[in-house]
């Protein structure tokens, strides 16, 4: 029956997933589905699913569950990092632990030291856990915070996070570095360079999740 309940919730959350990319006419599928995999995620977390609520979170939180509140959003993560480093699935804790920061990022659900200060323990543990595609995703979100909070001035670490080579098309990162960088240049009053970063953006990114839709609005 656990076990049941647990690929039940898994399919939903994977199929939800997927139903990000479809167009926007169809959003009514999504909005249907959505309470069908939070009921999904309920029983699993009645059924006592533990050891699976690492990785049943984070499907959660970036298919159905990213049309809830972005500060519920975040919450929920922190139990799956917790989750996840308690049942030693390190990997997908912090994944959790990535997620719930750029969801408290994006809706100012903590004051930005305070989020420094939570993505800084994150940092820490990852000195000892290793995955080094979250730490460095991580990373970026530090530098964006760091960079609003006195623009890196006395709140810059030595670690910096890596993109690679900015002028490759084929580069995975590139998304990223154009999402943070739309970020701080808007909230530091760069509205050029911010639309600049919005376009490019835009141009290249393959999933229109419910938060991307959103910043996007915001932005233009």
């Amino acid at each position: 029956m656990l076990h049941f309940f647990s690929e039940c919730m898994m399919l939903l959350s994977y199929l939800v997933s997927d139903l990000v990319e479809i167009p926007s006419h169809a959003n009514s599928s999504f909005l249907s589905l959505s309470p069908i995999a939070k009921s999904a995620m309920s029983l699993a977390e009645r059924f006592n699913l533990s050891h699976q609520l690492a990785e049943l979170r984070l499907n959660f939180y970036m298919g159905a569950g990213s049309l809830e509140h972005f500060h519920s959003c975040a919450e929920g993560l922190r139990g799956g990092f917790r989750s996840g480093l308690s049942y030693g699935n390190a990997n997908m804790a912090f994944y959790c632990a990535l997620l719930a920061a750029h969801f408290s990022f994006i809706s100012g659900e903590k004051d930005l030291t305070s989020l420094m200060t939570e993505i800084d323990y994150y940092l820490h543990l990852l000195e000892t856990y290793k995955s080094d595609v979250a730490k460095n995703l991580l990373l970026c979100i530090r530098e964006t915070v760091s960079t609003l909070i006195d623009k890196g001035e006395t709140t810059s670490i030595e670690a910096k996070a890596s993109y690679g080579d900015l002028n490759d098309p084929g580069n995975k990162l590139l998304e990223t570095y154009n999402y943070y960088q739309m970020l701080r240049n808007f909230w530091q009053g760069y509205s050029q360079r911010a639309q600049f970063y919005v376009e490019k953006y835009r141009s290249m990114t393959r999933t229109k999740t419910n938060c991307d839709n959103y910043i996007m609005k915001f932005y233009h």
